[in-house]
């Protein structure tokens, strides 16, 4: 794979807020930021993950996508259902890096997904990848990340949606994208 592999990071800043703004940062490789999406997702209302999904193919990005990688508390109000349904929409390899109460999450995902990939770098983090072997989920994290397991365009989409979903601005940052996704 090459450095300047184009991939998707997304993640909603660590928010606990019903309705939040979630970011994905498109980066080649670990190296040149390319662009940001955004869309303000209910995590409440059914579909999240088709409705995260839409995010990313409706992006002038989305044909030079090679990978999509998930972060932050949004895994945490996702289930199985809704993770294979992003990745059966993008249909690009996905993975999803899972903390703390999210590794709930790899049971379920690992019962029902024939080809997921599981393994935890370190005690804490459990990684999860689903459309990709094991060597090459641990190839993507090694060309996106500088040194950390979080990679730069899931480090990046979580410092733009923790900025975006601060309660000062986020009622600013909602008028705009009323009657999107």
């Amino acid at each position: 794979m090459k450095t300047e592999t184009r991939v998707i990071g997304i993640d909603d800043g660590n928010t606990r807020l019903r309705r939040r703004l979630v970011a994905g940062v498109v980066f080649r490789g670990g190296l040149w930021l390319d662009g940001v999406v955004a869309s303000v997702i209910d995590v409440a209302a059914s579909s999240l993950g088709r409705r995260l999904a839409l995010m990313v193919t409706r992006s002038k990005f989305y044909n030079e996508l090679r990978a999509a990688i998930l972060h932050g508390s949004i895994l945490g109000s996702m289930d199985a259902a809704d993770f294979m349904a992003f990745r059966a929409t993008v249909k690009l390899p996905t993975i999803a890096i899972l903390q703390g109460k999210q590794i709930h999450l790899v049971r379920q995902i690992v019962k029902k997904a024939r080809k997921a990939v599981h393994f935890r770098p370190q005690e804490d983090i459990s990684v999860l990848g689903m459309g990709l072997t094991t060597e090459k989920a641990v190839e993507i994290l090694k060309i996106t990340s500088h040194g950390s397991i979080v990679p730069e365009p899931v480090r990046v989409a979580g410092i733009i949606a923790s900025a975006m979903n601060t309660p000062k601005r986020l009622n600013w940052t909602l008028r705009p994208f009323r009657g999107g996704s």
